[in-house]
């Protein structure tokens, strides 16, 4: 009888056994199909990028996604299945990499293609700073945008058109990085809308090598004007503007040297 009832429970172990070697091959048959499928037979394979961007960025631009699709790890590239592409992670990638550009969208189109659309900044002024040790010009500028971003960089300008500001505090600035924190911006570029109110040409902007909140203003008929950012700076403006109208004679301004705005609801000129 004992030896009948071991006999049972062999048998159901055996069985019990053969039926989990089944079941642990039918998910070992299901997940390298899932493998497969998604890597190996092509279904989402990547196979074309197409990219609505600046010309002159076309190319670099698909390169660069072609680069980092065709990355590699464990074996395997990026682009063997769209699914697994991850937008943001191409996006962050892309935009270290092109400065120029203000936004970038990522969307895949099913599927076999990428679809990569791009905004191109717009200047908003050029920002100027002094050599650093052992560099080769005089003076580094560079093209900003609203947000302050520096994007490119190019040579000083004199226009009036746009804001040209010399930085002359010894500091560097890097593309993608802001060219200057924001407090600052929004006071330079509130002046620069302002005196055009005004009927007051500025050809540019400075801070002194000695600013710690402090910036001037060179007007086209030669005197400047000398602001803080820790004052309202549109109120001053105003002021100044009252200031030219009602207490100098129109031969008097091309006469003055200065007009100092920084202390609030003052003027002090000469």
């Amino acid at each position: 009888m004992q030896r009948y009832k071991d006999e049972l429970k062999t048998k159901k172990r055996k069985k019990l056994v053969f039926k989990l070697a089944i079941f642990l091959t039918a998910v070992i048959a299901v997940f390298a199909g899932f493998i497969y499928i998604s890597f190996f037979a092509g279904i989402f394979y990547v196979r074309s990028i197409s990219i609505d961007t600046p010309d002159d960025l076309r190319e670099d631009l698909s390169g660069a996604v072609d680069d980092w699709l065709n990355t590699r790890f464990w074996g395997l590239t990026r682009r063997n299945n769209i699914f697994f592409i991850s937008s943001a992670k191409l996006t962050s990638r892309l935009a270290e990499q092109f400065p120029k550009l203000e936004s970038i969208k990522i969307s895949a189109d099913l599927p076999h293609s990428l679809l990569l659309s791009s905004v191109e900044r717009k200047p908003a002024g050029i920002w100027c700073l002094p050599a650093q040790a052992g560099q080769t010009v005089k003076v580094r500028c560079f093209y900003f945008d609203k947000n302050g971003i520096a994007f490119s960089e190019t040579q000083p300008s004199s226009g009036f058109l746009i804001t040209n500001v010399t930085d002359k505090r010894t500091r560097d600035i890097s593309l993608g990085s802001q060219v200057v924190a924001d407090d600052w911006l929004r006071s330079i570029m509130s002046a620069k809308e302002s005196l055009a109110k005004t009927d007051v040409s500025i050809s540019e902007f400075v801070i002194p090598d000695d600013s710690f909140d402090e910036f001037d203003a060179k007007t086209a008929e030669g005197w400047k004007i000398m602001f803080s950012i820790q004052t309202d700076i549109e109120k001053q403006i105003n002021a100044l503007a009252t200031f030219l109208k009602e207490k100098l004679k129109p031969g008097q301004r091309p006469g003055l040297q200065y007009v100092d705005l920084r202390i609030q609801d003052r003027i002090y000129y000469k």
